[in-house]
């Protein structure tokens, strides 16, 4: 049975099951207006103040699944209905304030927000401007700061607070990384969605419509065979599922014939596949976008791969990145991108049970390619054909987390690094601990790995020798 890590994804599911299976039945118009009470009935709210407060919400996660507002650069949003309990103070005095002498963090602070009062040091939070310089300055570490989840989590500091207390999103700072999504206890922040478009291409007869599955779905269904979630996809309506583990592997074998013209010319290369990395590495290290691989990542590669095949098919990437759905709108090859939560929601309102199926066959990619999805996956894969291909050994640098890609391209830019291949992870952990993503188990990379050894073929070599006559170009262009 598929478990979820949170009422909020529960609650995101129930909306997104309606939503889809109104549009299957092609009743949305009649049926979306009816949903707010149909998730919350009432009379009283289920986790809110009241029930016409999780109406309001409701009715905001259902504009989010119609695509939100109109900008196209903005992935997240800020719901304004349900960013409303953290209404705290962020510097907070604590019991182990001594009410020294000294009065450090009195002096410290630059806008007198500090006073003693009773012995005890005491903040005006109206006065205040969360600068941190009182809690930095306190010798008995008394002051606590209570930073929201959402900051907290934000590694660009692309989040702050408005003067009623709601989140706001600096989306020229932003990378899309979908962290302050996963981290945010109310669901308060939210990625568009684009599935009723997709609904709306499956149930179009003149188009056939291609699932290209990322490999972290490994660890999302554990509760049945990975070849059971196959069949439901095609049971969906697709015309057919392919591993974006095999864009991986022509990825890896165009990454590898790269490398050593690459570093002729500069100190390292880094890894392109995840675009999280890639807009953090613009917007924080532009003077060193020339160090980025040129080759384009595994969903852009399945789907010109796809297109190869069949010119006029429609692709769909499903997998655990919202930053996915910023990469797509910078090319032309990609025309829907969907979460494994909008997946898990499309199969509720078909009323599929995996758990009954048959299976459909799993055959697409090699074990290297299905390693993608973890962190350390492509250095490893990188290293295989690297040393296959030269009889000699690269060195690799597995980057596990914005905060760590960020330290290594700070070390790269001082030139302290050479002759290194950098992998870079925006997700700790990696693809397989996406914002997305259904749960975060300490089983994820046992079922990678699993995943990875059901593979037909050793490598890259074996896995895409069948579409050696094909002309794929695997060159980053963007729009």
């Amino acid at each position: 049975m598929r478990q979820y890590e949170n009422e909020v994804q529960k609650i995101k599911n129930e909306v997104l099951t309606l939503l889809a299976k109104s549009a299957f039945n092609q009743t949305l118009l009649e049926d979306v207006h009816k949903i707010p009470k149909i998730v919350n009935p009432g009379p009283d709210g289920r986790f809110r103040c009241c029930v016409h407060h999780e109406r309001a919400i409701t009715s905001e996660r259902i504009e989010m699944a119609f695509g939100g507002n109109q900008n196209e650069h903005e992935i997240v949003e800020v719901l304004p209905s349900a960013c409303d309990q953290c209404l705290v103070d962020r510097f907070v005095v604590t019991e182990a304030c001594r009410g020294c002498l000294a009065h450090r963090c009195v002096k410290a602070c630059p806008v007198n927000a500090i006073q003693m009062q009773h012995g005890k040091a005491f903040i005006n939070q109206k006065k205040c401007i969360e600068c941190g310089k009182c809690k930095a300055a306190c010798p008995y570490s008394a002051i606590a700061d209570v930073m929201r989840p959402c900051l907290r989590g934000c590694p660009t500091d692309a989040i702050s607070v408005d003067e009623t207390k709601r989140a706001i999103i600096d989306y020229d700072v932003c990378i899309s990384c979908g962290a302050c999504v996963y981290n945010c206890p109310f669901g308060a922040i939210q990625e568009k969605s684009e599935i009723l478009k997709v609904i709306e291409k499956l149930q179009d007869d003149s188009v056939d419509v291609y699932a290209m599955l990322a490999p972290a779905f490994s660890t999302q269904f554990q509760y049945v065979p990975l070849e059971n979630v196959i069949e439901g996809i095609k049971l969906l309506g697709f015309r057919d599922v392919v591993e974006v583990a095999l864009g991986a592997d022509l990825v890896i074998k165009h990454e590898v014939d790269e490398i050593g013209g690459h570093l002729e010319m500069h100190p390292a290369m880094t890894s392109s596949c995840c675009p999280g990395f890639v807009n953090l590495l613009e917007q924080k290290f532009p003077d060193m976008l020339e160090m980025v691989s040129g080759t384009v990542s595994p969903m852009i590669a399945t789907s010109r791969l796809i297109k190869s095949i069949d010119p006029s098919s429609v692709v769909v990437f499903i997998g655990p990145c919202i930053a996915k759905k910023h990469e797509k709108k910078r090319y032309d090859d990609v025309e829907f991108v969907l979460t494994f939560e909008e997946l898990a929601a499309l199969m509720d309102a078909k009323e599929l049970d995996l758990e009954t199926l048959n299976g459909a066959p799993l055959n697409n990619a090699s074990y290297y390619g299905r390693q993608f999805a973890a962190t350390g996956g492509v250095s490893k894969a990188v290293k295989h054909h690297y040393k296959n291909k030269t009889n000699q050994s690269i060195e690799t640098i597995s980057c596990d987390g914005a905060k760590e890609c960020e330290k290594i391209l700070t070390q790269l830019k001082y030139k302290k690094l050479n002759q290194v291949f950098i992998e870079g992870m925006a997700c700790q952990g990696g693809c397989i601990k996406g914002p997305v993503t259904m749960h975060h188990g300490p089983k994820d990379l046992k079922s990678v790995e699993l995943y990875s050894k059901k593979a037909l073929e050793d490598d890259a070599i074996e896995s895409t020798a069948i579409f050696n006559k094909i002309t794929i170009d695997l060159n980053r262009k963007r729009r």
